[in-house]
Parts: structure tokens; sequence; C-alpha cells
């Protein structure tokens, strides 16, 4: 889910750096689009939740890039992305 990915984010932000030598600011890529995809749903009318939505995961992945995200109570973010058989 997209809330997963945020918080496996902020999980490894939150290690000291010693056992982050690097910087890890984002990473699952549908994990910033699935919510916002749904709720814009291809229609027009719909741009403005859409958009409110895509700032909102933003946020969250901003936050846990920083290891200080606290979680999220928003049902969109937390259903799946998994999709059986999917190939990249």
């Amino acid at each position: 889910s997209e809330e997963m990915a945020s918080v496996n984010l902020n999980a490894m932000n939150v290690l000291p750096k010693e056992r982050r030598p690097w910087v890890l600011t984002f990473s699952y890529g549908r994990a910033l689009q699935a919510s916002t995809i749904k709720t814009w749903a291809g229609k027009a009318e719909n741009t403005k939740a859409a958009q409110a939505v895509l700032l909102a995961r933003a946020k969250a992945n901003s936050e846990a890039q920083l290891g200080k995200y606290q979680g999220s109570s928003d049902a969109t973010a937390n259903e799946s992305n998994y999709v059986k058989n999917y190939v990249y």
C-alpha cells in the first residue's frame, strides 16, 4: 500500500546515520500515484480532489524521508497496490 511504503521509508530514515550511509528519499513509484489516479478516475471534475490527494502523499513521503512521518488514517492510502502477475 502507499501507506506501508511511506511507513517503511520512514523506518529506514530513523536508523542511525552510520547504518544508512546514503540518502534515501523515495522509492516505490506506485506509492505516490495509486490513490491520486483512483481519485481522479480520468474525470476533469475530480482534478482538484486528485491534486489534494497527491499533495497529501507527497507530504507524507517528504516527512518519511526525514524520518518524521507519523502515519495516516487515509483509507485509500492503505489499499494494497499488489497486482498479480504484474510485469514492469
